[in-house]
């Protein structure tokens, strides 16, 4: 890439609550800030994954791998599919330390927004399931 110009930036907060059989209850946010780079060729996610609340019930819900996605939005409203954009991280792990990331990417003329989302992935099989997702809009 050629030097940088950071101009539109917009940040995100997605708190997540993750519940257990046993009753067990887990709060995780994901907040962070995304931003378009060199004339908007280029998209930057910077962002950060850890437990808000109920840090002793993780054990409880199964410890699970959490790990972000990200799917982008162009005008007309097709979408460029759900993709991970972290590392799987513990749950456990989080609890001490924060999961930060950054994420570049290409963004097209016809790109207007980015979603993001979590994935937890549990037991075994990693039988995944997805918070909802926020929508960051980059260009009106």
């Amino acid at each position: 890439m050629t030097q940088s110009l950071e101009l539109p930036v917009q940040e995100f907060c997605l708190d997540w609550t993750l519940t257990g059989d046993d009753g067990g209850r887990v709060a995780v946010t994901l907040s962070g800030q995304v931003s378009l780079l060199d004339n908007n060729r280029f998209y930057k996610i910077d962002g950060v994954v850890y437990v808000a609340e109920g840090d002793a019930d993780i054990r409880a819900i199964g410890n699970p791998c959490l790990s972000v996605r990200r799917n982008g939005v162009e005008k007309t409203g097709r979408q460029w599919g759900w993709e991970m954009c972290s590392a799987r991280k513990r749950l456990g792990a989080l609890n001490t330390m924060e999961g930060y990331f950054v994420r570049t990417g290409y963004w097209a003329p016809a790109d207007r927004a980015i979603q993001l989302s979590l994935c937890a992935e549990t037991g075994w099989s990693r039988r995944k399931s997805y918070s909802p997702h926020v929508t960051v809009r980059m260009v009106d």
